[in-house]
């Protein structure tokens, strides 16, 4: 053994570093014993293989020759020490675990008023995406998903703001889905109207359109109203004392007014207001995106850490798979068949494997804990990023032709400024492009993960098939990661694009006012 060795908790480490002269001490085979209970988070079973290590380790101190194994000696005395900490952040773990396990019970749930928590006037949404030539307005045409608030109260209370945001962000996702197929039907109004030209009936057409509006509405309303509950229950999985609550969902649906007046929508411009004041407003802006910015770094951060774990344990279980399959082609003699029953009989006593497995399902659980905390703020810091580059554009009309000397230095300026920050949103969105197919193929990771676990898997059908595409497909979306280099990336940009507009506020300041209010 090397001179000033640091001795690890891990077979891997003894068994490399013993001498190959040493006694049989059992130290080794109490350091994997650990590492299973460690890897099972079983805590209790962990600290006693602990208290078994350090036996051994007195053992093996006294199966070293003091003149051989001198260096050895001095390695394993360090033990101790080690041993300590290590029992000491167990501890913790363990009282962690115990006082999550001992949350009250939830109380009696008093079924709350209706709160609206997504909203959407389809016909105004379907006009920004297409201007129908024969119609001159959709109005009122709304639906309203609704949840009672007591369940809103006691995601609140759990600090759980993932869950209603995911029940928003579900709903938009079908309500866009509803929007283009609306859109769909106006461009089918507009052709059926031009086809019948001056035969076309306006009180018919606007009947058709109408009922094909409604019909369209109710089709989405079933799936709308799905969405709460599909994500509280996701929560009351997590959460046990809850799992009895009940949650009422409904759904809207208001009829307005279509008219089939030729003509264009036009939306009114807003007028320019002062220079000095737009700066300070973007200023304020740039600074609530950088501070997100920062917390997407370091969750990103903590969601590839997981994210890597987890990659080494997926690939320990195929690895594990095809040791066993191995076996069983030697006992049939090479045979193309891998009997069920007897990777069964031997991945089922397989520690490595054993252990493997509820840590990557716990792993998952926090990988996609951490993801979806990404989600929601990439979706927050992208509103932002839209609404400070929507500031720079009616700044840069206030500021351009200007003939002031000053004015155009800041004008130049500016437009570096928002290039950064166009291009953080650029940045933001390549990342989220990935955190969105990651999570969308969590669930059949979970699925893969669950059915290993059943009384009798399909061992080889779930690793020969269904495993390496789940694997991939999941892991794909977050490339090299979630995205940490695209967070950073993001970060980087938004810092430089909030220092150039403090260098406007600090060197333009009077300028702007003198010369444009």
């Amino acid at each position: 053994m090397k001179k000033n060795a640091v001795p690890e908790l891990n077979y891997k480490w003894w068994n490399k570093n013993k001498s190959k002269m040493m006694k049989k001490s059992g130290l080794g085979k109490a350091l994997t014993v650990y590492e299973a209970a460690l890897d099972q988070m079983d805590w209790a079973k962990a600290l006693k293989a602990l208290s078994e290590v350090k036996k051994k380790v007195v053992v093996a101190i006294g199966a070293c020759n003091k003149t051989l194994h001198a260096d050895t000696i001095a390695a394993l005395k360090k033990y101790p020490k080690i041993i300590q900490r290590a029992e000491s952040d167990i501890n913790a773990k363990q009282v962690a675990e115990q006082v999550r396990a001992a949350k009250p019970p939830a109380p009696k749930q008093k079924i709350g008023k209706d709160v609206v928590i997504w909203k959407r006037d389809v016909g105004v949404e379907a006009l920004k995406k297409y201007t129908p030539r024969h119609i001159g307005g959709i109005k009122g045409y709304t639906l309203q998903l609704k949840l009672n608030d007591d369940i809103l109260d006691v995601l609140e209370a759990e600090e759980d703001y993932v869950t209603p945001a995911f029940m928003v962000e579900d709903a938009e996702k079908v309500g866009q889905k509803m929007i283009s197929e609306i859109v769909d039907q106006l461009k089918k109004f507009d052709a059926g109207w031009d086809k019948l030209g001056s035969a076309a009936d306006p009180a018919k057409m606007e009947k058709l359109i109408k009922t094909q509006m409604l019909k369209t509405m109710t089709k989405y309303k079933a799936l709308l109203e799905k969405i709460p509950v599909a994500r509280w229950n996701k929560f009351a999985a997590r959460n046990k004392q809850y799992r009895d609550y009940k949650i009422k969902t409904g759904l809207d649906i208001s009829i307005g007014v279509l008219s089939t007046t030729v003509g264009a929508l036009g939306v009114a411009g807003a007028a320019a207001t002062g220079g000095a004041s737009l700066v300070l407003g973007i200023i304020g802006v740039v600074r609530g995106v950088a501070d997100l910015a920062k917390k997407m770094q370091d969750v990103s951060r903590q969601a590839e850490t997981v994210e890597k774990v987890l990659v080494n344990d997926l690939e320990t279980l195929a690895k594990r798979y095809k040791n066993a399959a191995g076996e069983v082609k030697k006992k049939t003699q090479g045979g193309a068949e891998v009997g069920a029953t007897i990777l069964k009989s031997i991945l089922g006593v397989d520690t490595p494997f054993l252990a493997t497995l509820p840590k990557c399902k716990s792993n998952l659980a926090l990988w996609d804990n951490k993801v979806a905390g990404l989600t929601v703020a990439g979706r927050k810091m992208s509103g932002m990023i839209i609404k400070g580059l929507a500031a720079c554009d009616k700044l840069e009309k206030v500021l351009k032709g200007s003939g002031d000397a000053e004015v155009v230095k800041i004008y130049r300026k500016l437009q570096k400024a928002r290039k950064a920050l166009d291009q953080s949103l650029n940045s933001c969105s390549t990342m989220m492009r990935r955190v969105s197919k990651t999570e969308d193929n969590m669930p059949k990771l979970k699925k893969t993960l669950d059915a290993l676990s059943v009384a009798n898997p399909k061992y080889a059908d779930i690793f020969e098939r269904i495993f390496p595409a789940v694997v991939n497909l999941t892991l794909s979306g977050a490339g090299a990661g979630v995205g940490f280099a695209g967070a950073k990336n993001t970060l980087e940009l938004v810092n430089t694009s909030l220092t150039l507009f403090n260098d406007i506020a600090k060197e333009g300041k009077t300028q702007l006012e003198a010369t444009i209010g």
